[in-house]
């Protein structure tokens, strides 16, 4: 809001409207001092650390303060004081001078009583907006309080209330004598923390590493068909006869190409084993030629020596090696280097997450229906399962992956 004053030159021009926040400080004092001789009252002593405070406000905490004080010296000329002597009348004529805007009886009330005891060269300063707050000693915490408020939330699960935090606190801190303050000013000391702290006091310090950590995003354009090779497997959501008439849940074992996502092969075999893995491998080779590395877990099944057997394995060598002879692995024999995912990071294996998508394609077709097995690991058949023959599951697979990449 500004605050215009008229200011005539000396050469007899027409007057013009200056902002008085545009003024430098001496001459806006020099119009204070105007505008208090002119309304009749004493100036009274300046008091440089409030002008100080004034200084540093906002222009617009500035304007609203210097259109308050003109209005609480208009008041205090007519004879109103701290809230008394507030005619009616009065109040009328301070709403036909300065507008309707924040000229209520009550806030010309609280003009008032804001500045009792204040000389009116200091009403501005009085009258800032966050003035009530300036100065004000922050609320007093005890450093017990707040690591009991902590621990109370880091103890509990990640979504328990803050408030009930405090109230555990707060009842605690009556027994033994701890400093501790409203609700609101306690939220807003959390709520003013870095998001990382917050982060590990709600769920520990390994949990915010992890969701605050960048993820690696990963340049495919570098990459060349058939220079990283991901292998995984995953059992399937259906029954399936393999031949005796009993029902087994299969078990897919997928090659992946890194830079395509293209499925260059799969197998479905009763069980996770090493002789499927290789047959796989050796069945990509022959059809789409050697690849250079392959990326896998440490599965009995792909870390063993019939797969990986001559690769130095990063996680194997727990206890005693056995004594005897090691015998060498399908990637070896071929020259393919192997590489092993970090345990427990699943996501970092492409095969993975084409599981995660044919899981959706292939496990509830209509061809299944009467052998699905469900979604829950370690389900056991019942005696209405109709299991599909090995031949019907092979064929819908291979059309589903086949079709994955594009």
């Amino acid at each position: 809001m500004n605050v215009p004053t008229t200011i005539r030159e000396s050469d007899g021009r027409k007057p013009e409207l200056v902002n008085i926040l545009h003024l430098p400080e001496p001459e806006r004092r020099s119009w204070e001092a105007r505008q208090i001789e002119a309304a009749g009252l004493p100036a009274g002593e300046y008091d440089d650390a409030a002008h100080d405070r004034f200084a540093a406000a906002t222009p617009v905490m500035q304007a609203t303060a210097l259109r308050k004080a003109e209005i609480a010296r208009y008041l205090t000329a007519g004879g109103a004081s701290e809230g008394r002597g507030l005619t009616s009348e009065l109040a009328d004529q301070a709403r036909a001078k300065f507008g309707v805007d924040g000229t209520g009886k009550m806030t010309l009330r609280r003009i008032l009583r804001t500045v009792a005891g204040v000389d009116p060269v200091n009403f501005a300063p009085a009258l800032l907006p966050s003035h009530s707050r300036m100065g004000k000693p922050p609320a007093e915490f005890s450093a017990e309080a707040w690591a009991y408020f902590l621990t109370t939330i880091r103890d509990a699960g990640p979504h328990f209330p803050l408030k009930q935090a405090w109230r555990d606190v707060r009842d605690v801190a009556a027994r033994r004598g701890w400093a501790w303050p409203k609700y609101i000013t306690v939220w807003r000391r959390w709520d003013a923390m870095p998001e990382a702290e917050k982060l590990a006091a709600r769920h520990g310090t390994e949990e915010a590493i992890k969701r605050l950590a960048q993820p690696i995003r990963r340049d495919k354009t570098t990459i060349r068909s058939l220079e990283w090779v991901s292998l995984d497997g995953r059992t399937q959501d259906f029954w399936v006869d393999f031949g005796d008439g009993k029902p087994v849940r299969p078990v897919m074992l997928a090659l992946i190409d890194v830079a395509s996502n293209y499925v260059l092969g799969y197998e479905l075999a009763a069980s996770e084993n090493a002789v499927a893995t290789a047959r796989l491998i050796r069945n990509v080779c022959r059809e789409h030629s050697i690849f250079d590395r392959l990326y896998t877990d440490n599965g009995s099944a792909f870390a063993g020596h019939l797969v990986a057997g001559g690769a130095d394995f990063k996680w194997r060598g727990k206890g005693a090696a056995k004594p005897g002879v090691k015998p060498l692995g399908v990637c070896y024999h071929l020259g393919i280097e192997t590489k092993f995912a970090i345990p427990k990071n699943a996501k970092a294996k492409i095969a993975e997450r084409t599981f995660a998508t044919l899981s959706r394609v292939i496990d509830d077709r209509p061809e299944f229906r009467g052998a699905h097995a469900g979604h829950v690991p370690g389900a056991t058949p019942g005696k209405s399962v109709q299991p599909v023959a090995l031949a019907v599951a092979l064929a819908v697979n291979g059309f589903t992956s086949s079709r994955l990449a594009a």
